[in-house]
């Protein structure tokens, strides 16, 4: 597997590339922010790389490039989040920018390269569509720290309205939200609707990247796909 490492820290990048080397995989570089990875990631595009780690708590570097508009600009690549940060917030704004991965420096070399290796594998099956997000155990459990709904205007959801939502991130169509929850499909909408008023989204994309960065949903383990536009 060929690999670039984007860490702020180089004294664990070099670490972790002596290890990933060790079990036989090629490290293409070692980056210190977005920028540089992302540099690298163009350059090698004849060659592309098959994976991408990602530190979130990089240094900003001038340009500050957006990790979701990195990830899209590597449509061959896979990325995984690997963290110290024990914030749920920072995971989930990891996911919705879409890393097919997630694992903490914490995390033993072995569970760290599962996450890695099936995320890759997830990637390549999806064929750069939406596919499951891998998480470690000890990245889950960060997670999970976050189940329920948050404050702010997700509280004015009713029940349905949360179901709907939770359905939006599955990425299910209006009809199939509709057969699921035993409704017509204009009332599916309606909901859907709702929750895009509610939240002050203005399309359903949106929506579901707020409620995923909130953790108005529990996404670890899911299979999250692409929500269906209009349907």
């Amino acid at each position: 597997m060929r690999i670039v490492i984007c860490d702020g820290h180089r004294v664990f990048a070099d670490a972790l590339a002596s290890l990933l080397r060790s079990a036989g995989h090629e490290v293409a570089g070692t980056a210190l922010d977005l920028d540089e990875a992302a540099g690298m990631l163009a350059a090698g595009h004849s060659e592309p790389a098959q994976a991408c780690t990602v530190d979130l708590r990089l240094p900003r570097s001038g340009r500050r490039p957006d990790i979701g508009q990195v990830i899209a600009d590597s449509p061959g690549t896979a990325f995984v989040a690997l963290t110290g940060s024990a914030d749920p917030s920072s995971l989930r704004h990891a996911i919705a920018a879409g890393v097919r991965g997630v694992a903490l420096k914490g995390d033993d070399f072995g569970e760290f390269l599962r996450v890695l290796t099936e995320a890759v594998d997830s990637h390549a099956a999806a064929a750069a569509e939406a596919g499951p997000v891998i998480v470690s155990s000890s990245a889950r459990a960060v997670l999970k720290r976050g189940d329920g709904l948050a404050a702010g205007p997700s509280q004015f959801l009713t029940e349905r309205e949360r179901e709907a939502l939770g359905r939006l991130v599955r990425g299910e169509s209006t009809a199939d939200m509709a057969r699921a929850m035993g409704v017509r499909v204009s009332t599916a909408r309606t909901h859907i609707d709702a929750v895009l008023c509610k939240l002050g989204a203005h399309t359903r994309l949106e929506a579901v990247a707020y409620a995923v960065r909130e953790g108005l949903v529990d996404v670890s383990g899911w299979q999250l796909e692409q929500p269906a536009a209009g349907t």
